[in-house]
């Protein structure tokens, strides 16, 4: 089931709105290089990573934006929502749509292991004082099983609780290790976000001693549920995905990004189940650094003008 499902896909998504459009016709006329084509773009978001100039981040595979929590997968060809990581033991990434089936498959393969070492440490009494009188010699498979399955358990039951308390966290075991390396090597994270009482985006930079949970929700709960889903009776049943709406495909998939009034679609509305918002700390934390005048360069999008912020 975690290979059928698969990781999920992140719908294509077009260059953000932030220079000014043209029709294509007249861009063909012009030779412009400098413009959005109009039927193109897509409006920006109120907060998204970036570069240090405040440029999303460009999948060149993909030939798409790379949104926020979304990473290349080499192995699959394409960016996968929420990636996780790359499970050897199953055999495929683990990410956005199988991920609750992940963590199914790990606790139930557990449990099948704890009833394999657990009755044979209850009877091991039995079993070697049998050996010790006249029965029949101690068999070996036995005692293999039982290291194995100990050993086993051990893996999965450590899998699971790291995996948990990922979750708690509201990370992925990628960002959890990335962001360790960016604490120990002094890397960064940047953000673009638009401040409503300046009329402008700003550029801001966490250096590795302001790293936190970017992600998380007021709640352990609610954190839970960001994997797992918000009906928690399926959090025992290994079916489906976490998530009962989906993107709209016919938006990302023609590049067409209007809508047939003729408005632009939001990011929300290509990506669907997708898409990640901010924390309440991290918004707070952005526009704090924008109030003491600690960040990196101001930018005026396009997009800003034209169509709302989600």
């Amino acid at each position: 089931m975690v290979i059928w499902v698969g990781p999920g896909t992140q719908p294509h998504v077009a260059p953000y709105l932030i220079l000014p459009t043209v029709s294509k016709e007249g861009a063909d006329d012009e030779g412009s290089q400098d413009v959005s084509m109009e039927y193109d773009a897509v409006i920006p978001p109120s907060c998204y990573q970036c570069d240090p100039h405040g440029y999303p981040i460009w999948c060149s595979p993909c030939q798409s934006l790379k949104t926020e929590r979304t990473h290349h997968s080499s192995e699959l060809g394409h960016c996968v929502p929420r990636f996780d990581h790359y499970c050897l033991w199953v055999g495929t990434v683990i990410g956005r749509d199988n991920y609750r089936l992940f963590i199914q498959f790990v606790a139930y393969f557990s449990s099948l292991l704890l009833l394999m070492w657990l009755p044979i440490c209850v009877y091991i009494r039995d079993i070697t004082q049998r050996h010790r009188g006249h029965g029949p010699p101690l068999n070996v498979n036995v005692i293999l099983t039982l290291a194995l399955a100990i050993f086993g358990w051990l893996m999965n039951t450590s899998t699971l609780a790291a995996t948990v308390f990922y979750m708690g966290q509201n990370q992925t075991s990628l960002e959890a290790i990335m962001d360790s390396k960016r604490k120990k090597f002094g890397t960064r994270k940047i953000f673009c976000y638009y401040s409503v009482p300046n009329k402008s985006r700003f550029v801001v930079e966490f250096d590795r001693k302001e790293f936190h949970a970017f992600w998380s929700k007021k709640t352990v709960l609610a954190n839970l549920k960001d994997f797992m889903g918000s009906n928690m009776l399926m959090w025992i049943i290994p079916l489906g995905k976490p998530y009962t709406f989906h993107c709209r495909t016919e938006l990302s998939d023609s590049g067409n990004h209007l809508l047939p009034s003729g408005q632009r679609v939001t990011l929300g509305e290509i990506l669907g189940p997708y898409e990640e918002r901010f924390s309440d700390y991290t918004i707070q934390a952005i526009e704090d650094k924008i109030a003491k005048g600690n960040y990196l360069t101001t930018l005026r999008a396009f997009g800003d003008e034209i169509g709302p912020k989600r």
